[in-house]
């Protein structure tokens, strides 16, 4: 089971400290990785619905990206370590400069990572990728979550992609209302195509 999150936040508590980084939120390949891993079987709908309730419900900026978690955090540290000696109140003053609470940094990909100041002591840069970045699309929060619910129950198979599959996830797991058509399947099937199916 993937308890880098359970029960603490939806901070993934393995990464290099002091990055604060929602992965189950804003990246593919994680997402994927986790929900093809035998220990994920073990879960519960509890443990979903915790996992889902992670994404929050605002618009997310989703990154489709090659950099894994760690690679994405270690490249930020060390372009923040060329320019600050990094302790929170170093980067305090460093992110808050220019009239401005966020900064963005482009990795080695081109892709564009917002720095804010994190909620948590040790895991004070709060990082996700931009919006517009390269390699990020922005989606519905709702859309997301969809998304993850319906390749947990189902697997990474478009065989069982159809609207009557989506709304038993939408209704069992997600507790969203049904859609109503296949035409309102258009923003999830372009966030299911940004996965690599089998």
């Amino acid at each position: 089971m993937d308890e880098s999150f359970i029960g603490r936040s939806s901070v993934n508590h393995t990464l290099p400290e002091p990055i604060a980084f929602n992965c189950w939120k804003h990246h593919m390949g994680y997402v994927k990785e986790t929900l093809i891993s035998n220990d994920l079987y073990n879960f519960s709908h509890l443990k979903i619905h915790e996992i889902i309730e992670y994404i929050g419900n605002t618009n997310v900026d989703f990154y489709y990206g090659s950099l894994d978690p760690n690679n994405i955090s270690n490249q930020i540290i060390s372009r923040m370590t060329a320019e600050i000696d990094l302790n929170i109140d170093n980067f305090k003053e460093w992110v808050r400069s220019k009239d401005s609470d966020y900064k963005e940094i482009i990795l080695s990909d081109g892709s564009s990572w917002t720095i804010r100041l994190g909620q948590i002591d040790n895991r004070f840069i709060h990082i996700h990728p931009s919006r517009y970045s390269k390699k990020t699309v922005r989606v519905k929060s709702s859309t997301l979550k969809t998304t993850i619910a319906f390749f947990y129950n189902y697997g990474f198979s478009a065989e069982n992609f159809s609207i009557e599959n989506i709304n038993y996830i939408r209704h069992k797991i997600v507790k969203l209302p049904p859609y109503k058509s296949n035409s309102s399947l258009v923003a999830l099937s372009r966030v299911v195509g940004i996965f690599p199916l089998d």
